[in-house]
C-alpha cells in the first residue's frame, strides 16, 4: 500500500540511464588516455579515486560517457545497486560498462534515490530484478523496470536531509575509527620491535637487549576436538571456531587461560579467554604459559606479527590453513616481564579506543537502517513546509 501523496514509478520514468563504455584492446592502447570509474571505485555514497585506470575515449564518447554534477553512478555487477552521486565539478572523468549512469528527469532528488537504493540493497525486491549467473548483474533493461516508492519532492528533500545528518555522523566515526586503528598499528610497530621503549615505575626508560624464543617454548600448543557444526545458539560455553566471534556449546573440553587462534577461515584471528570453553579442530589453543611471558603481551605480539608469517608461509589446500609447525616455530621477542606488561597496558588502552569507535559505528549504522526503513516506506512521515521545497 502506498502512503497518501506517494506514487510508485519505474526507474526508467525517473532517470535517463546510460551504461558505460566496454573496455577493449583498442581503448587500452590508443591515445590519449582518460581516467575512468570502474566498479571498485564506487562505494556507498562516495567514490574511491586513489586508483583510477585509464583508456581511450573518442570525441563522441567523451560526450556520451562524461559525468555531470548530481549524476548517480551505480554498480551493474557484484554488489548490484551500490551507488554514489558525482559532485566533483570541473573534473574530467568517464565510466566503464560495469557501471550505470542515472541522470534525473526532475521527479526524484539524487540524494533520496541513493538512500532508497541503500535501503533495498540485499532485499528480495532488488534480488527479483537481478540476473544470476557466475556473478550478480543488474542489467539496464531490468534497472529501468525497478519500482521506486516516491514521495513528493518536498518530502524527498526532507528525508534526504535527515538521513544526510546520519551519514555525516557515520563518516566522522569511520574517520575516527580509521585514525585510531592507524595509531594503534603504529604503536604496535614501535613497541613490539623495541624501537620505542617505555618508562618503568620509577620513570626510567627500559633498556637492555630483548630475548627471542619459539612460541612452542613459551606455552603448550594443541588443537580443538569438535566439528565446526557442533555449536548451537542455546549453549552455555563459548565455542571457538574459525569465525570472527565464538558461537556456543552445551559442553566444554577446556578450563584454562588460553589464546585461541583460527587455523583456517579467518586465518590468525586470535581470542583471549579464561574459563570453560570448547574449540573446533582447526582452532589452535595456546595455554600453560611459562614465567617468561605475559599472556596479554603475547596476545598483542601475535596480533601484530603472526599475520606476516601467515601471508608468507600459509599452506593451501581446499581452504588455506595454518600448519602446526608454523606456530611452533613462530618467533617471539621477549623483553623483561615488567616491560612486557607496560607494553601490553599501552596497547590494550589503544585497542579499547578502537573498539569504542567500532561499537559506535555499528550503533549508528543500525539506527540509520531502522530510520530508513520507517522514512522510505512512509511508516513515519516528515513535516514539510515551503522552505523544504
Amino acid at each position: 500500500m502506498v502512503p497518501k501523496g506517494w506514487s510508485i514509478k519505474p526507474v526508467g520514468d525517473l532517470f535517463n540511464v546510460q551504461l558505460g563504455k566496454m573496455l577493449n584492446k583498442t581503448a587500452k592502447e590508443k591515445t590519449p588516455q582518460f581516467p575512468y570509474l570502474g566498479n571498485s571505485n564506487v562505494q556507498w555514497g562516495r567514490f574511491e579515486l586513489s586508483d583510477l585506470k585509464a583508456m581511450h575515449f573518442t570525441e563522441r564518447e567523451t560526450v556520451k560517457f562524461s559525468l555531470e554534477p548530481n549524476d548517480i553512478i551505480m554498480c551493474e555487477g557484484g554488489e548490484v545497486g551500490r551507488c554514489a552521486i558525482w559532485h566533483d565539478v570541473g573534473r574530467v572523468i568517464f565510466y566503464q560498462k560495469a557501471l550505470h549512469r542515472l541522470r534525473t528527469k526532475g521527479e526524484v532528488i539524487p540524494e533520496f534515490f541513493k538512500t532508497y537504493m541503500e535501503s533495498i540493497s540485499g532485499t528480495k525486491l532488488l534480488d527479483d530484478y537481478t540476473t544470476r549467473t557466475s556473478i550478480a548483474h543488474l542489467t539496464r533493461e531490468k534497472l529501468l523496470l525497478l519500482p521506486v516508492r516516491l514521495p513528493t519532492l518536498k518530502e524527498q528533500k526532507k528525508i534526504a536531509q535527515i538521513l544526510s545528518t546520519w551519514d555525516k555522523a557515520i563518516t566522522t566515526t569511520e574517520q575516527l575509527l580509521a585514525k585510531s586503528q592507524q595509531q594503534k598499528k603504529a604503536l604496535m610497530q614501535q613497541l613490539l620491535t623495541g624501537k620505542k621503549r617505555l618508562l618503568d615505575e620509577n620513570g626510567v626508560r627500559f633498556s637492555g637487549e630483548w630475548g627471542k624464543s619459539k612460541l612452542e617454548n613459551l606455552c603448550a600448543i594443541k588443537t580443538g576436538k569438535k566439528d565446526v557444526n557442533e555449536g548451537n545458539k542455546s549453549g552455555m560455553y563459548p565455542f571457538f571456531t574459525c569465525a570472527n566471534e565464538p558461537t556456543w556449546s552445551d559442553s566444554y573440553s577446556y578450563d584454562c587461560e588460553a589464546l585461541l587462534i583460527a587455523g583456517n577461515g579467518m586465518l590468525g584471528k586470535t581470542h583471549y579467554y579464561n574459563g570453560k570453553f570448547e574449540a573446533y579442530q582447526r582452532t589452535y589453543i595456546l595455554s600453560n604459559f611459562n614465567h617468561q611471558v605475559d599472556v596479554s603481551y603475547l596476545h598483542q605480539f601475535i596480533l601484530y606479527w603472526l599475520a606476516r608469517d601467515i601471508d608468507r608461509e600459509k599452506q593451501h589446500g581446499a581452504m588455506p590453513y595454518i600448519k602446526l609447525g608454523l606456530l611452533r616455530n613462530f618467533k617471539v621477542f621477549i623483553p623483561q616481564i615488567e616491560e612486557q606488561k607496560k607494553i601490553s597496558n599501552f596497547l590494550v588502552t589503544a585497542e579499547k579506543e578502537v573498539n569504542t569507535y567500532q561499537k559506535n559505528l555499528e550503533r549508528l549504522k543500525l539506527m540509520k537502517k531502522a530510520l530508513m526503513q520507517q522514512l522510505l516506506t512512509g511508516k513515519r512521515r516528515v513535516k514539510v513546509d515551503e522552505e523544504a521545497a
